[in-house]
């Protein structure tokens, strides 16, 4: 019978990043003393991070007083493992996953402290003809997936939130690089990720939409907030006064996103001339579009949640892994460093 990684085993897949560093020049004469931030990533660069980077571009995190001597690429839950780790202050990664990560490191979770996205991007890809249309479609299917990614990691979640077995799955761990590829050649009925990195990873590759199925775990029972702005503990308590800047200056870069996202997408081919900029340029759209400018983004504007439905996550984590603590929403998010409303305010 399939077995699921265990919850250590996947909190323990930290692996380097998947690019050369990039190390940004600086852009102004530094006349004052800046707090130095080492920023990771959440994937390799793309346009679901490349509003961070037009931000280091810009110049806003410099104009706040600090220096980003790093941002680094990742791979999934890596970039939880970094800000956990302190190796890296701050970092982009799943807001949820920080619930699992306090059961087990409850003085070493990070606390996010911006969210970007509204819903949960994790998805199930799979082709049209395949019929996959619901859960119970996936039982005695194969799954493709890398352990490091989020979508991987909640499927137990999501199963069980319909009534249904994991076991009953069998499961390809994965390369991150090799994802879409056991996909088109059908070695796997589907795979998990994030709808915008699968998706256009398969345009990228000659296919339509119209031959793609998304299912999308926000539809099927996960009402889950996901990649969010994080520190790490060792940054919280040393450099506290630096992170309404880093708020201040993500804020003004995700706002540049919704208004210009072809420059946006400059700044990434700036820093990875490999990247394809339609592609990216059309993720990011896809990201404004499904996780960003949802009812309640518009509603609460950048950055903000509702502290009641990531309480209703929490539980609904900690019921599906049998988590031995579960974690107040206090211990992983705090609204203390959001810039003012009116600069959240999504138009």
């Amino acid at each position: 019978m399939p077995t699921k990684p265990s919850r250590r085993t996947l909190l323990a897949t930290a692996g380097a990043a998947l690019a050369v560093p990039f190390v940004p020049k600086r852009i102004y004469a530094q006349t004052t003393a800046r707090v130095p931030v080492k920023f990771s990533l959440n994937l390799p660069r793309n346009g679901t991070n490349s509003p961070f980077i037009y931000a280091l571009e810009k110049g806003y995190f410099a104009a706040e007083g600090i220096e980003i001597t790093a941002m680094d690429p990742a791979s999934g839950a890596d970039a939880l493992q970094r800000a956990a780790s302190s190796t890296y202050d701050v970092s982009f990664a799943d807001l949820t996953s920080l619930a699992e990560f306090y059961a087990t490191f409850p003085d070493k979770v990070p606390l996010a402290v911006f969210n970007i996205y509204k819903i949960t991007p994790a998805a199930i890809v799979s082709w049209k003809n395949s019929n996959i249309t619901k859960p119970a479609d996936l039982l005695g299917k194969t799954i493709g997936g890398p352990l490091t990614d989020n979508a991987f990691k909640l499927f137990p979640v999501f199963f069980k939130a319909n009534g249904l077995d994991p076991a009953a799955v069998k499961f390809n761990n994965v390369d991150l690089r090799l994802r879409e590829s056991q996909l088109i050649r059908r070695e796997v009925d589907a795979v998990t990720g994030f709808d915008s990195t699968v998706w256009l990873n398969l345009k990228g590759l000659g296919h339509k939409i119209e031959d793609v199925s998304i299912m999308l775990y926000a539809d099927h029972g996960l009402d889950f907030y996901s990649n969010s702005v994080v520190v790490s503990r060792k940054f919280l308590k040393d450099n506290e006064a630096a992170i309404p800047g880093v708020c201040r200056a993500v804020c003004r870069a995700w706002q540049d996103a919704m208004k210009d996202p072809k420059a946006i997408t400059d700044a990434l081919v700036k820093a990875d001339a490999l990247v394809k900029p339609d592609i990216e340029q059309d993720r990011l759209k896809w990201v404004l579009e499904h996780q960003v400018r949802t009812a309640e983004g518009i509603k609460m504007g950048l950055g903000a949640i509702d502290p009641a439905r990531l309480q209703r996550t929490i539980a609904t984590i900690a019921k599906a892994y049998d988590l031995p603590k579960v974690a107040p929403v206090e211990a992983i998010w705090s609204d203390k460093y959001l810039p003012p409303a009116a600069m959240r305010a999504i138009a």
